[in-house]
């Protein structure tokens, strides 16, 4: 059976419903194609690693409690985006996998469905990319999507990477009692951020209790009752519990991409993203993409507004296009680290003199100490006439303090007036003040012009004092 629509969505991602629902809302007439429940482990994987986040932070945190909440706040999550309410609101919800067939016209065909559509839109989920390390495909490793199927908390762990959920669960591990130790071929955590943030964050995870091995190579991987890691070095490290961690990549293998000539970056014999413009244009110019079919090292982002432009420039005239500096990630770790933009090192390599680094504590903050929680500092990037070019901010209420300079570069608010943006509690409002006053006292530093004008200023007008 063969249907015209206006848009078909090839989903798997909680991106891919939320397209869905703007679609038809705006009363275009959509289809959602997706296999079953990968949706479902896309949501728990969120659920999860958030949940760990705030378990190891609190002072007893449970394993049983910890499943309890998961399994609870699976059944409330995303509520407007559950199939049922989705095919109610007039989407034709596919619970099959499809992949594109070129010929006689381009559509994207099921087991029993042939789908067309003026524009389609690539949202598919993820899945974790597997090493080649001998050993690991005989053994039963976890997955974060896999972690709490356990009935209490690994005595001790190895995870397996250096991806922002492999940072997040060993430190959660660790902080709840666990002897976790994380390995990775990677020479530093964050490699895509400035090396004194990448060694901050490896010292958070140190003060959890968590073994850092970096820049470590394995030989194989083995499996009796416990699992054995050996290095190539000789050395064997052994743990009751291994968790893969590694990077994910979007799930583009089976949509039979390269027939429509759409060919994705593959790194390793994996595809890690696929090509778009800034309009999030593929190579064929009727399918857009959204998500984590864009790639990238922070595997979350904070915002999702790629989803409404990406659907917008496949119904309509493709002129909307996205910032990509723009978007704000996170990483889920006690206290929480959130980016956005330029690192120092980019603004200085694109922007010379002309970028600003600007860095409070949070102990700065009179009200942390109230709290106990001074730990965490704020890092913005800022050009000489207060455009902030970058920001990265880590402690308690990063994410909502990130949303808020979010806003402000997307407005093009300088730093100088950021308190006409919506406020925020008193914790988190009271940093921006010191961030401007601290990019102001760079400014005013000796040596430049405004300082070297304003000494100037004031001996005239001394020596104007002594005439009169």
């Amino acid at each position: 059976m063969t249907v015209d629509y206006d848009a078909v969505i090839l989903g798997g991602s909680v991106q891919g419903r939320e397209a869905a629902a703007l679609a038809t809302r705006e009363g275009a007439r959509v289809a959602l194609v997706e296999s079953p429940g990968e949706v479902d482990c896309c949501i728990r994987r969120q659920i999860v690693l958030a949940a760990l986040a705030q378990a190891g932070g609190s002072q007893h945190p449970t394993w049983e409690a910890l499943r309890s909440q998961v399994e609870a706040l699976e059944t409330v999550a995303y509520p407007h985006l559950r199939l049922d309410g989705l095919a109610t609101s007039g989407v034709d919800v596919v619970l099959e996998p499809g992949q594109f067939s070129p010929r006689p016209n381009l559509a994207v065909t099921t087991a029993t469905r042939r789908l067309r559509s003026r524009g389609y839109l690539l949202a598919p989920g993820t899945e974790v990319t597997v090493p080649d390390i001998p050993g690991l495909a005989e053994t039963p490793y976890l997955t974060v999507d896999t972690l709490l199927d356990l009935e209490a908390l690994p005595e001790s762990a190895i995870v397996l990477g250096r991806s922002v959920a492999a940072i997040a669960l060993a430190q959660s591990l660790a902080q709840m009692g666990s002897h976790t130790t994380l390995i990775t071929r990677g020479d530093r955590l964050l490699p895509t951020e400035d090396p004194d943030i990448s060694a901050f964050v490896a010292a958070l995870l140190e003060v959890a209790g968590v073994t850092l091995m970096l820049n470590t190579h394995l030989d194989a991987i083995h499996y009796k009752d416990s699992f054995g890691v050996s290095m190539v070095d000789g050395d064997l490290i052994k743990a009751q519990t291994l968790v893969l961690a590694t990077a994910s990549h979007p799930a583009l293998g089976a949509l039979n991409l390269t027939s429509i000539g759409i060919q994705p970056q593959m790194v390793h014999g994996v595809a890690t993203a696929l090509p778009v413009d800034d309009r999030l244009a593929t190579a064929h110019p009727r399918v857009f993409a959204c998500g984590p079919a864009l790639g990238s090292y922070w595997s979350e982002s904070m915002d999702h507004q790629d989803v409404a432009i990406a659907l917008h420039n496949a119904l309509y005239l493709p002129w909307r296009k996205l910032s990509f500096w723009h978007r704000p990630a996170l990483l889920p770790t006690t206290p929480e680290y959130a980016r956005l933009g330029l690192t120092a090192a980019q603004a200085r390599r694109w922007y010379g003199s002309e970028a600003t680094i600007v860095q409070v504590s949070f102990g700065q903050v009179l009200k942390t100490h109230f709290s106990s929680d001074i730990t965490g500092f704020c890092r913005w990037v800022v050009r000489r006439d207060g455009q902030i070019l970058g920001a990265q901010i880590c402690g308690p209420g990063a994410s909502e303090l990130m949303h808020t300079v979010a806003l402000a570069v997307q407005q093009n608010i300088p730093i100088q007036r950021l308190d006409r943006v919506p406020t925020l509690p008193l914790s988190q409002a009271a940093m921006i003040p010191l961030m401007v006053g601290d990019w102001q006292q760079q400014r005013w530093q000796q040596g430049t012009w405004r300082r070297d004008w304003a000494e100037n200023w004031f001996n005239w007008r001394r020596s104007r004092r002594r005439r009169w």
